[in-house]
């Protein structure tokens, strides 16, 4: 996995690097024709034009920034893996700069820059987020806490001393899963991570809380009942399907069999008597 993933990230974020210097150089050198370029597109579709101002304070931090945003996106994309901790920097500076150009637009003018500014920037973030939540989730210590948070999720779904007499921490449930994930594809541990770091951090970002480990185990419960009743279809199925592979697997157990009504001496005998006995006997002998 490490490999592959700085084979992909170098491109992204060396490309990331070259337009930002671009885009830099551009506004130092045609400030007004940039704003210019920028209104008669905007006007095309109907955007008012925004004003030209002959104060160049604003353009020297701008270009500023963009100075620190290319060093950022270049010094990544030397080491995507080892320098993973600037992609949140850098982030944070596209997500500030396109929310701004939002607050601009909705509050003093509905110009086409400030529209532009919001939907490129704030994409360009989404994909330094998206990189960032990649690596960490492929990383060694990225295991470590998919695991201790795979537990967590999993003891809030099949708690101890709820409707069954053993709950997940009493099972092998969470190995049982990554090995599932992993049986899957070989990216299939990765979804496993993905997943689990949307719990996590879904938390912080709907309910405005901690994030999920670090909640005691009645607020997890909570969180996960909030993603089960979510007005977002997306929350709903990601829990659901996350819940469904969890009790798949913890159904498995016969501890479990007499609390969901399961009788496995009834279906034996009913498949012993069918027209396929020879092959349950074979089948069920081989099991036992």
């Amino acid at each position: 996995m490490p490999e592959p993933i700085d084979r992909a990230l170098r491109p992204l974020f060396g490309t990331l690097a070259v337009a930002f210097a671009t885009t830099g150089l551009l506004f130092l050198l045609f400030p007004d024709g940039t704003i210019r370029a920028l209104n008669a597109a905007g006007g095309s579709l109907g955007f008012p034009p925004a004003p030209a101002s002959e104060l160049r304070f604003w353009l020297s931090l701008a270009v500023a920034y963009m100075v620190l945003v290319t060093l950022l996106a270049a010094e990544i994309a030397r080491n995507p893996r080892g320098r993973a901790h600037l992609m949140p920097i850098l982030a944070a500076g596209k997500a500030t700069s396109s929310l701004t150009c939002l607050g601009y637009f909705v509050g003093s003018s509905p110009a086409f820059v400030y529209l532009a500014n919001f939907l490129v920037d704030g994409s360009i973030a989404l994909v330094v987020v998206g990189a960032w939540a990649v690596v960490r989730a492929a990383d060694d210590a990225g295991a470590e806490r998919e695991a201790t948070l795979l537990r967590a999720v999993l003891d809030a779904l099949v708690p101890r001393g709820g409707p069954f007499p053993i709950g997940a921490a009493d099972t092998d449930l969470d190995a049982a899963l990554l090995r599932y994930f992993g049986s899957l594809h070989r990216l299939g541990p990765l979804g496993l991570r993905l997943l689990l770091l949307a719990i996590e951090y879904g938390a912080v970002v709907f309910e405005h809380t901690r994030p999920f480990s670090r909640l005691d185990p009645a607020a997890r419960e909570c969180a996960l009942a909030a993603w089960e009743t979510s007005r977002l279809g997306f929350r709903r199925q990601l829990l659901a399907s996350l819940k469904l592979l969890a009790l798949m697997h913890f159904y498995e157990r016969p501890d479990v069999w007499a609390s969901i009504g399961y009788d496995d001496a009834h279906l034996r005998r009913k498949l012993l008597a069918g027209p396929n006995a020879a092959h349950h006997a074979a089948r069920l002998g081989s099991v036992a």
